[in-house]
């Protein structure tokens, strides 16, 4: 054959072997990625369950109902991302390796604290326990970044953030599920059904508006 004719010949066979490298490559470039991530943990529960994880550092994370959250350790800090749900937190302070919660764009970092998130379709609930912790929105530096003391409760929306402050019985009222329970004062019959709504597949429905109105 012609020199022509043999460089055809092998031109299929280059092709391929070409292929195959370039697939090698790019797997070991995702595989290198993939293990060059920080480690995550996932943990959930369904509807009315609850979980509690105590992480190596010491640190206590009580799950509520319906609740994931992913926790990636790394070097530089301790990162948890609340995707769904509440979740309490009793933080180990550190303060060489600050300990995060991001959900829903917004953050909580510890500056010793035990503190509450619970997520939901379009707000953001932060309740302060006790110790201090900051809160801001990495993804929007224009919103408003607060340092949050025992009795602060932190409402974020899509408008902005809004504090109040609360009794710290008030707030033990408000994270009963803790032990368990839940404890209304004051609390139209709507929202209290709104609350159990959340524990239960069977939902309960109070069709007369002045009935749901009727403070318990």
């Amino acid at each position: 054959r012609s020199s022509t004719q043999l460089e055809g010949a092998h031109r299929p066979f280059l092709t391929r072997l070409a292929a195959v490298v370039s697939l090698v490559v790019v797997t070991g470039l995702v595989a290198a990625y993939y293990l060059a991530r920080p480690q995550e943990r996932v943990f959930s529960t369904g509807v009315g369950g609850h979980e509690r994880v105590t992480l190596a550092d010491g640190t206590f994370i009580a799950l509520n109902t319906d609740t994931a959250i992913r926790i990636a350790n790394n070097a530089a800090a301790r990162t948890v991302y609340l995707d769904r749900g509440e979740a309490f937190f009793q933080v180990k302070h550190d303060a060489a390796h600050p300990f995060m919660v991001i959900a829903d764009g917004h953050r909580v970092t510890d500056i010793g604290t035990a503190f509450d998130v619970r997520r939901e379709k379009k707000t953001l609930a932060v309740a302060m326990v006790e110790g201090r912790a900051r809160f801001d929105t990495p993804q929007n530096p224009s919103m408003q970044s607060l340092n949050l003391k025992p009795g602060d409760h932190v409402v974020a929306t899509a408008r902005g953030v809004s504090r109040t402050e609360k009794q710290i019985d008030e707030l033990s009222k408000q994270l009963s599920w803790r032990r368990g329970v839940l404890v209304f004062y004051g609390t139209t019959l709507s929202e209290a059904a709104a609350e159990f709504n959340r524990y239960s597949d069977t939902k309960l429905v109070i069709a007369d508006e002045k009935v749901g109105a009727l403070k318990i």
